[in-house]
């Protein structure tokens, strides 16, 4: 244990533990991008390697080469959703009130409930601006009530020009009229493995994550949590 110990505390465990991650946490951590991807590229599951690979490829390059024409013609000042957003929650803070602490603090009243407001650090007592960086409504009301930008309080990233940054690369095509050509009398030709097949359909469905749960049923009974063998249940 002590070996276990000295190796993890020297490992810089700061990179890789969400206990001890020192930056900023956005939110629920989950593995929902992956399954995005996974699903967004499913169509080249069932390519071989290469094959996959070019097709991914071609994917990636149209929806960037999509995506950096529509940012050409944005005149907004954030992004699509974000944009939506910040309007709708606006829309919301309208109808409450203010009661104004000294500077840049606010006491916002929602309903019967108050909320403290400091737009010096950016914070809300509803820790929903903290967590999603776009003003909440109670903020919304705070920040209007000083005649200022609500575009001032968002986070850079959420800026159309960060948008813009994210799909200004380019994937160039591969110019496959002029590659290499090996000579396969020199006797570099690397084979494929000697590998066959198993006999049945190719798997097409994901394997589960482990923080995904399965609920077995009963093929006797239909009632969750066991199994038709160990099945106790009376069958009218």
């Amino acid at each position: 244990m002590p070996c276990a110990s000295t190796f993890i505390t020297s490992s810089d465990p700061q990179s890789w533990a969400n206990a001890l991650f020192p930056g900023r946490r956005w939110g629920v951590i989950n593995n929902n991008i992956a399954e995005c991807w996974n699903n967004w590229v499913k169509p080249a599951h069932h390519l071989p390697i290469v094959s996959m690979v070019d097709h991914v490829r071609v994917q990636i390059m149209n929806m960037m080469h999509r995506r950096r024409e529509k940012t050409s013609v944005m005149v907004q000042e954030l992004s699509p959703k974000k944009e939506k957003a910040l309007a709708t929650t606006y829309i919301e803070s309208r109808n409450l009130s203010i009661n104004k602490s000294c500077g840049w603090k606010f006491e916002v009243v929602d309903g019967d409930k108050s909320f403290a407001v400091d737009l010096n650090e950016w914070t809300c007592s509803c820790k929903s601006w903290q967590i999603n960086m776009l003003p909440c409504k109670h903020a919304c009301a705070a920040i209007k009530s000083k005649s200022m930008s609500l575009y001032a309080f968002c986070d850079r990233y959420f800026h159309i020009e960060m948008y813009r940054q994210a799909y200004k690369g380019m994937i160039n095509p591969i110019p496959t009229f002029d590659m290499y050509e090996t000579n396969n009398d020199e006797g570099s030709v690397i084979n494929a493995p000697d590998i066959r097949s198993q006999p049945g359909h190719r798997r097409t469905k994901r394997i589960p994550s482990q923080v995904e749960t399965r609920v077995s049923k009963c093929g006797r009974c239909h009632k969750p949590g066991h199994n038709r063998r160990s099945c106790k249940e009376a069958i009218e």
